[in-house]
């Protein structure tokens, strides 16, 4: 009884009337479920999360928040890294000061600021403050220094908590604040950060040695300050005579601006493609895969500028264009109706929009996807080998409820049963988490041929 009860109460519904579940049956699972799509989530929500987790497994959990946190390797999610490590470092200080260490490796120095007025901020300032003393030697001996001068806040910034975290560090190192103001403004300058070049509108730097950032940041001040020094970098990096970096950028940063800036000259565009081309590879498969991505109403709802459909169709035009597969350069769009997108354009602008006009912004029915494969496989006797191996469903999870079958069993099973009555195996079902509206779970820790990412 007592583990039926336990089944029965994690069993709820979708917003649309899907039956789902409240947990994978893995605090873990469900923070990693959750943790690249929390942006729109209270910072109550967010502790939650954590605290369920580390309950479970302290260690893996640690994992998931670092891997969060990762400008390389990871997702790059700043301010849930930030909530996360702050939760812990009142609740389980030792954890973090072990871990305090790779802040500044896996994100940035300012990371650092979340251990301020926890018990762990002794241990913040002694990194900074080691880090300082090392980059003022470097800097007296010509050599090379850190960038944490660049992301310490500054006394004088125009944001109040910046302001504020900047005069708390600066007692903390037991310097005043005209000394820890002059201390950064030389480090900064001789570090030639870009910033410092822009502000005197000194345009003789290296753009090959700037940081994907600073590159995709201020590229319109170039377009606008250097026009013909940048358009000759730009030309050199078609032809693969220098390298753009762009190694933490994230192909939604491309496609949000493709979308938003409809007056960008040619030289913004012509950037943007770019940048998209030189964005790290981690997607080439020739395996039989294709992206299901939601263009669904609640899929453009957002509370910062980064919406679910900017992540979604961001990910669906880069798993076509590095697939190798069968089903190279398409993937499927499902909301009232699934539709079968070619990636077709001139430049990623161009690409983006195109493939933008299928959003039907209307419900979210991925039973349609699934009957749109298995009833095209059926009508034309496909062999099994030849429909999709793998789907990767990039969604807010918020799923029409079936049609055939009602809601006795989730999405998943009820089209698992279907395939199978059809002489045909489901393809592996990657749900890919892009906006975590609720705790909303499509499968179950160890449901064969799922992931939950």
């Amino acid at each position: 009884m007592l583990e039926l009860l336990k089944n029965e109460s994690t069993v709820k519904n979708t917003f649309n009337g899907a039956k789902t579940y409240s947990t994978s049956n893995s605090e873990c699972l469900d923070l990693f479920f959750r943790a690249g799509a929390m942006r729109n989530a209270s910072s109550e929500d967010i502790a939650a999360a954590v605290r369920r987790a580390y309950a479970e497994d302290p260690v893996r959990t640690m994992k998931i928040i670092f891997f969060a946190r990762d400008i390389r390797g990871g997702l790059g999610e700043r301010r849930f890294f930030r909530e996360a490590v702050k939760l812990l470092a009142k609740e389980d200080p030792d954890a973090v000061l072990r871990n305090a260490e790779y802040f500044c490796e896996y994100g940035r120095y300012d990371d650092l600021c979340a251990l301020l007025g926890t018990p762990c901020e002794q241990k913040a300032v002694e990194i900074i403050k080691r880090q300082l003393s090392a980059d003022c030697k470097s800097m007296s001996e010509d050599g090379q220094v850190s960038l944490l001068a660049k992301w310490l806040p500054s006394v004088n910034a125009s944001s109040k908590e910046t302001r504020e975290n900047g005069r708390r560090i600066a007692k903390l190192l037991g310097m005043s604040e005209s000394e820890y103001r002059k201390t950064l403004s030389k480090l900064r300058k001789y570090s030639d950060i870009i910033e410092n070049r822009l502000r005197t509108a000194d345009y003789t730097f290296d753009y090959s040695k700037q940081s994907s950032g600073a590159m995709f940041k201020y590229r319109k001040a170039f377009i606008r300050h250097d026009g013909e020094r940048y358009s000759n970098f730009l030309e050199a990096v078609e032809h693969g005579t220098v390298i753009m970096h762009a190694d933490t950028l994230y192909p939604y940063e491309v496609v949000r601006k493709c979308l938003t800036n409809y007056d960008m000259d040619h030289k913004e565009r012509w950037m943007l493609d770019l940048t998209w081309k030189n964005l790290p590879s981690y997607a080439d498969s020739t395996e039989n895969a294709i992206a299901v991505i939601d263009g669904s109403g609640s899929m453009t709802w957002a509370r910062n500028s980064v919406r679910p459909i900017d992540a979604a169709l961001s990910l669906g035009i880069y798993f076509a264009e590095h697939n190798k597969g069968a089903f190279a350069n398409h993937f499927i769009t499902f909301s009232m109706h699934p539709q079968l997108v070619e990636v077709t354009g001139q430049d990623i602008t161009e690409k983006v929009r195109y493939c933008q006009s299928y959003n039907e912004v209307a419900n979210t029915d991925l039973e349609a996807v699934f009957r749109l494969i298995l009833d095209t496989a059926v009508k034309n006797n496909v062999p099994c080998e030849e429909i999709p191996s793998k789907m990767f469903i990039i969604s807010d999870m918020e799923f029409d409820g079936c049609i055939k079958g009602g809601n006795d069993q989730t999405l998943y099973d009820t089209m698992r049963q279907m395939y199978e009555n059809a002489g045909y195996k489901l393809p592996q079902v990657v749900f890919w988490n892009v906006n975590s509206m609720q705790t909303n779970f499509p499968v179950k820790l160890g449901t064969n041929g799922t992931a939950l990412v």
